[in-house]
């Protein structure tokens, strides 16, 4: 069904719409209109997520302010002034509707304090942005609108192509609440929905009418029964799909449709939102007539199932244990898994009494899974998980040198990939001949370490990381110490006349030996050298200067590792 379909066949299908979308006035939309699938859109390109996100924001809030032209907000209407002439969405806009001109700005959820508590501070959004706030995460990147949060649970829209236009769970959507890191959200004006819609604990009845009629359960997982009309309401029972009752009220309470039934002897009030009305005859009792002889000796039916852990490492198994309570034994399960992103669900293993099953991921990457629960009345519960595959933990640290010389620094750089969780790190060293290591410092978030050899000799480095799972991984490596470079150079007078020639001599200890020298003079008060020999293996050079006054005279001494060290002579030349 294409978009225009969709508007129509919402108009004219959704019980919870009564009337024309460009009839709304201000400040008048409930929250089930509000959340029609027609208010809702795909991205349409892979990048575009951020822009999609804001239009299903602003298309909410402009049917709040009663703006007949809501549909026609949509991407490529906004994308000239909300979108960067560089490629992204722009942070904060103005955006002019028919009715009034709606600010938007986008901050980041650390900023805002919600970090530490991500699920409280997006309910207390929601609680002051019934329209809507768009959340992203960097780390995958994506954006959805979060819509709402209902029956201790988010709801929201992904504008990802391949996932529904519509409203649905977090939990299947492409990003978390947890993982958002920025919010785009309204400013001005104050938008709200219309008195009694509403999606949270606060229900504001309108006047009950008495009647008469029948209705069916048109939703796959049943209807729950409730002591009063709203979802906030206690669930006293459950009706499933298809069964028939016969409605003896009705009042509308949070945008929503209700009508008071009575099932397997229970009186309670179900949202006919998702029940079709039939053609009225004389009432029904119930419909345990048609029902199997079992007894439903349960208020609702709750899914517990759960999985063994939340991140593994590549080459593991992931396990699922399916359990309930409150519903009809002996139970039935099934379970599914599917990359995140992904659309398509796998089986694993079909409805059956076994009541475990497992899976090895092939990749590295975020999975979903799902346990469906079956009670021996055929009632469906599913819940829904998260799971990361980490690639194995991996040490890469290093040391800043393979050569050192006795007295100077060596830094150890700690550093690692895959695992799980916060890395910590561990230092140690020793001599290469002795046996018991020396710990430098012990587990800790310190990225780097160092130490001064005392010694000349080789020695051995070891850097340990420990993920937050206890794992360890270490490394080793060489470090060869050498005895510092000395230049013992000597000239053989410091004093003679115009004419005469002094010698100098390359005189050197330590190092790592192979040396080469070189040999450089000039006059005090000048600032360049020049050379009189270059570095070679020739130890002696001789000067003849050609003025009578004081010059300064360098001897450079080289190791074959390039350490470089100078010695300097003042010759006083006279007349």
């Amino acid at each position: 069904m294409n978009h225009l379909k969709r508007i129509v066949a919402s108009m004219l299908c959704s019980a919870a719409i009564m009337t024309p979308f460009i009839s709304f006035t201000a400040n008048a939309a409930t929250f089930a209109q509000i959340n029609a699938d027609s208010v809702f859109v795909d991205q349409q390109t892979a990048y575009t997520c951020t822009l999609a996100s804001n239009v299903m924001m602003l298309r909410r809030a402009a049917l709040m302010l009663g703006d007949p032209n809501w549909m026609f907000i949509t991407e490529k209407n906004c994308r000239p002034t909300l979108w960067s002439e560089y490629g992204g969405m722009i942070c904060d806009y103005k955006y002019n509707g028919s009715i009034k001109s709606i600010t938007v700005i986008n901050r980041r959820v650390d900023e805002l304090g919600g970090k530490s508590n991500p699920k409280q501070f997006f309910i207390n959004m929601l609680k002051e942005h019934p329209e809507g706030v768009v959340i992203y995460d960097y780390d995958r990147p994506h954006a959805i609108l979060l819509t709402d949060y209902t029956d201790g649970q988010f709801y929201c829209s992904d504008p990802w192509y391949e996932l529904p236009t519509k409203r649905i769970p977090v939990s299947q959507a492409s990003i978390s609440v947890e993982s958002a890191e920025s919010v785009w959200y309204i400013v001005s004006p104050d938008l709200h929905l219309t008195t009694g819609s509403t999606n949270t604990s606060t229900t504001t009845s309108t006047s009950v009418a008495n009647v008469n009629e029948t209705w069916q359960v048109a939703d796959e997982a049943g209807l729950n029964l409730r002591s009063d009309a709203g979802t906030s309401n206690a669930i006293i029972g459950f009706v499933p799909n298809k069964s028939v009752v016969n409605v003896t009220k009705k009042k509308t309470v949070g945008g929503y449709t209700w009508g008071y039934v009575t099932y397997n002897s229970k009186n309670g009030w179900i949202a006919l939102d998702y029940a079709k009305q039939i053609k009225n005859e004389q009432p029904r009792e119930t419909e345990t007539k048609t029902e199997p002889a079992l007894e439903d000796t349960h208020n609702y039916f709750n899914n517990t199932s759960s999985i063994s852990a939340s991140d593994i490492i590549f080459g593991d198994t992931i396990e699922m244990k399916g359990s309930a309570d409150s519903g009809n034994a002996p139970y039935t399960y099934a379970y599914y898994y599917k990359r995140t992103y992904g659309t398509s669900w796998t089986t694993i293993k079909g409805f059956s009494s076994d009541d475990t099953a497992s899976v090895q991921p092939l990749t590295a990457t975020t999975y979903d899974l799902c346990v469906k629960v079956k009670d021996a009345k055929g009632r469906v519960e599913k819940k829904y998980f998260k799971f990361e595959v980490h690639k194995p933990l991996t040490n890469k640290s290093s040391v800043s040198k393979s050569t050192v010389y006795v007295g100077d620094e060596i830094t150890v750089k700690g550093k690692a990939t895959g695992g799980i969780g916060s890395y910590s790190y561990a230092y140690y060293y020793k001599r290469h001949e002795d046996t018991g290591w020396v710990k430098i410092s012990d587990f800790s978030s310190d990225t780097s370490a160092s130490f001064k050899p005392l010694k000349a000799t080789d020695y051995d480095i070891c850097v340990k990381v420990k993920d937050s799972t206890g794992k360890i991984e270490q490394i080793v490596s060489s470090v060869k110490v050498y005895p510092q470079l000395v230049n013992n150079s000597r000239m053989a007078s410091d004093s003679i006349k115009l004419g005469q020639t002094v010698s100098v001599l390359a005189v050197v200890s330590g190092g790592s030996g192979k040396y080469q020298y070189a040999f450089y003079y000039k006059k005090a008060q000048d600032e360049n050298w020049t050379t009189i020999r270059d570095f070679g293996s020739c130890l002696r050079a001789e000067l003849t200067p050609k003025k009578a006054t004081v010059y300064d005279v360098c001897v450079k001494v080289k190791d074959s590792n390039g350490r470089v060290e100078k010695k300097y002579f003042t010759l006083n030349v006279k007349k």
